[in-house]
């Protein structure tokens, strides 16, 4: 390893219309009086933690886990915003409290972006304050019948250690509702680019059904929509949880663009939906303050993320997010479980890799949004030492084509290694990243070190121990 429906208008009188106004403005009031009493109480209090003479040192990787320079007091209004979203069956469902779609969505002020990371349910865990191990689903579920704010806490509490991230605020969904609020809002579109099909979709009565969809934009109604969210057999649970992504920032897109926030009677029904099947710690004013914000960005700037087992499968092909395997059924009573990539049946906490995964898609998210290419050329003797580093980078998304991006280079003797980058700004957090984590010097050329390259990062190795 290298590194540590029909709109109703209503006409209403000149008196109403004033009291609607009245009403207006003494709600801004309030808001405004609220907002400023929470500055004045956050400056008189707060606490600046000094890491300059902190050093995190990753045992097996070798990896930085916490790059110190990344690691600064945030603003108030520069401070990522962290929601928590879970699905469950609730009502009738075989298994109405289990989390099946657990998704975090940072939201990121600095960089106007939103970085949505799903952690797949069956992922498996120590239990907060608890002897029991089994899968993430099952947190919220087992602590239900103590207390409902327990229960979320402690699901708050786990993904804490997972994604090295504190959790603002949740929404807790079931599916019925999921279904209404669709169909209230009319459908959602989801764009195929292959032709989709499930031939063991249940049917509600012990068996199954067919559900395809052809290659096409759709608009979906509520129940074709949580179909095509639910569906295991299509693809896999990974997928899966993309198509989940993939719905939530189409009803951001469908729900601005239709303008249902100056429609009262929507509004008036998509909150009396919220307070009947959702369960969240937000206050209507956040919900309005943070959508107010988000608006307006760019809606390509709304990236998904999930974590697989691509990396430790039989598959010879280690895709970006792999940081996951499937462990022998055996040892768990052969259950279909996931394990982080060092972790086994007698240690379930090491999550460092996914932590620094998470450290970047949530700070970084222009890592991701405006990719380097990066070619990495071996000016030593040993075997493989640039492809082992591509192995090694490329889980967390690097643009590296180990085919021909990863290459020998005899033409110059290094003495120590170096990263080149052209075209590109000092500060540009790949580059930044890079040099934090391997520890490298770095220098700006006019153009690519080596000719008719496009690469705007390459990285000689040298034999110096850099890594």
């Amino acid at each position: 390893m290298f590194f540590k429906k029909k709109k109703i208008i209503v006409k209403e009188s000149r008196p109403q219309k004033t009291l609607y106004a009245l009403a207006f403005v003494w709600v801004l009031f309030i808001c405004s009086l609220w907002i400023f009493v929470v500055w004045a109480v956050n400056s008189m209090s707060f606490q600046i933690f000094d890491f300059a003479n902190t050093s995190w040192t990753g045992t097996k990787t070798g990896i930085s886990t916490f790059p110190i320079s990344f690691w600064e007091w945030e603003e108030e209004d520069e401070k990522i915003t962290y929601i928590l979203l879970t699905w469950r069956g609730g009502g009738s469902h075989d298994a109405p409290d289990l989390t099946d779609t657990l998704i975090v969505a940072g939201i990121n002020p600095v960089h106007q972006s939103i970085s949505m990371l799903s952690i797949p349910r069956d992922l498996y865990v120590q239990y907060p304050w608890s002897t029991r191990k089994w899968r993430i689903n099952g947190i919220y579920e087992s602590n239900l019948s103590l207390w409902e704010e327990l229960a979320i806490w402690k699901l708050k509490e786990k993904l804490w250690e997972i994604i090295w991230q504190e959790i603002d605020y949740y929404l807790n969904v079931d599916f019925r509702g999921f279904i209404e609020i669709v169909d209230t809002l009319g459908w959602v579109e989801v764009t195929l680019e292959e032709n989709f099909a499930d031939y063991e979709y249940p049917d509600g009565n012990l068996g199954y059904k067919s559900f395809i969809l052809r290659k096409w934009t759709w608009n979906l109604d509520g129940e074709v929509a949580l179909m095509y969210a639910r569906s295991r057999h299509s693809t896999s649970d990974f997928d899966r949880s993309l198509r989940q992504q993939e719905i939530i920032a189409s009803l951001r897109s469908k729900v601005w663009e239709l303008w249902y926030f100056k429609d009262r009677k929507k509004i008036i029904e998509l909150y009396t939906l919220f307070t009947q099947y959702v369960d969240t710690d937000m206050s209507l004013a956040d919900m309005v303050s943070i959508w107010l914000e988000i608006r307006s960005w760019d809606e390509t700037k709304t990236v998904s993320f999930n974590l697989n087992d691509t990396c430790y499968s039989w598959s010879p092909d280690c895709s970006s997010w792999g940081f996951l395997y499937l462990p022998i059924r055996d040892y768990f009573w052969w259950a279909s479980v996931l394990l982080t990539k060092w972790s086994d049946v007698n240690n379930l906490d090491d999550f460092e890799e996914v932590n620094i995964f998470s450290s970047l898609i949530y700070e970084y998210p222009e890592i991701y949004t405006n990719p380097k290419e990066i070619i990495i050329y071996n000016t030593t003797n040993i075997p493989l030492y640039a492809g082992n580093l591509a192995d090694t980078l490329s889980p967390y998304w690097f643009v590296i084509d180990k085919e021909t991006w990863t290459q020998s280079y005899r033409e110059k003797e290094f003495e120590n290694s170096i990263l080149y980058y052209n075209g590109i700004d000092s500060d540009d957090s790949t580059l930044l990243w890079l040099q934090e984590i391997l520890n490298i010097q770095i220098q700006e050329t006019p153009s690519p070190f080596i000719p008719n390259s496009d690469a705007r990062i390459e990285i000689f190795l040298a034999d110096d121990n850099s890594f």
